[in-house]
This record gives C-alpha cells, structure tokens and sequence, in this order.
C-alpha cells in the first residue's frame, strides 16, 4: 500500500515520456492500484501529474494519506511546493480539477495551456 516506485510509465501519463526527468509511480490502497502519478524535480518544487484509476470515499482517503507521504518526500529533498500539473489532451480544461485539487489542500489554481511541435 502507498506509493510505490515504477520502472515503467502508466499509459494514462505516455504524454511525459522525458527520459531521467519524470519517476514514476503506483498509488495503491488494499483494493489494488487507484492512481498513477509522475514525480519531477524543480529548484524550489516537487511536479506532480496524478492520474486517478479508481474514484470513491476509499480512493480519497487513501490519496489524503498519500499526499501527506509526498509532502514528507517533498521536504526532505528540501522543495517548499508540489506543484500538481494535469495533462487533459484537447482544447478543454477539465472543471472538475479545481474542486478535487482543493480536496487535498492545493489551492492557487490555474488554466495552463499548451501546444506542442513536433520537430522530426
């Protein structure tokens, strides 16, 4: 149970392929895995994408003791932020996002949109 390290990327966070950049992780509760998340580094900051598996009272409190776990790995690498980043493909921003992120004490939300090109 808790976070545990993965070798390989969830398919849900494909888009951060970014070799020695992201690590990342399995959520898991004792009904299985319930989210999936990327960990990088930033001066100052702990960047974290979530992909939630698996919704419910169970999820939730199984991701409040989480998220305290990531604050106590975000504070020994001596970051003074999580800065939680969500990847929604397409031209909409998912509405949803500012209540769950507040669920968790996040505040200070914001709309961040991004284009890619591609240089092959």
């Amino acid at each position: 149970m808790g976070i545990n390290a993965q070798m390989n990327e969830h398919p849900s966070l494909q888009a951060l392929r970014d070799p020695g950049r992201y690590r990342f992780y399995s959520l898991s509760d004792e009904d299985g895995e319930y989210a999936a998340a990327a960990l990088a580094e930033h001066e100052d900051a702990l960047e974290l994408h979530l992909e939630v598996l698996r919704f419910g009272p169970a999820t939730v409190r199984a991701l409040r003791a989480d998220v305290e776990e990531l604050k106590a790995m975000a504070r020994a690498l001596g970051k003074t932020r999580i800065v939680g980043l969500r990847v929604e493909p397409g031209q909409t921003a998912d509405a949803r996002w500012p209540k769950f992120t507040r669920l968790f004490g996040f505040s200070g939300q914001r709309v961040l949109q991004v284009a890619e090109l591609r240089l092959d």
